[in-house]
């Protein structure tokens, strides 16, 4: 994992690239590994064990929540994207 503190990046697997910072302190209870915090959700994650460690709110209205994939590294294709943006 590279890690851009000045922009706020964080680049995963040489793959996923995220707004975010790792929260200081702070290690995933399954594997330790340390935690994100995924600007673009407003939720932190483990990336090694690719899950959120809070459910989403519910509202689907919700600007962070609303759109939130089911795994915070979750591959997308085109087609997906362009289906969000409609």
């Amino acid at each position: 994992m590279k890690v851009n503190k000045k922009e706020r990046k964080i680049i995963v697997d040489n793959y996923f690239q995220i707004g975010g910072v790792i929260v200081g302190n702070k290690k995933c209870e399954k594997c330790e590994n340390a935690i994100i915090y995924y600007d673009r959700y407003d939720h932190e994650f483990c990336a090694y064990c690719n899950t959120w460690l809070k459910a989403a709110c519910g509202d689907l209205t919700c600007y962070f929540c609303g759109n939130r994939p089911s795994k915070p590294l979750e591959v997308r294709t085109l087609a997906d994207r362009e289906n969000e943006s409609e």
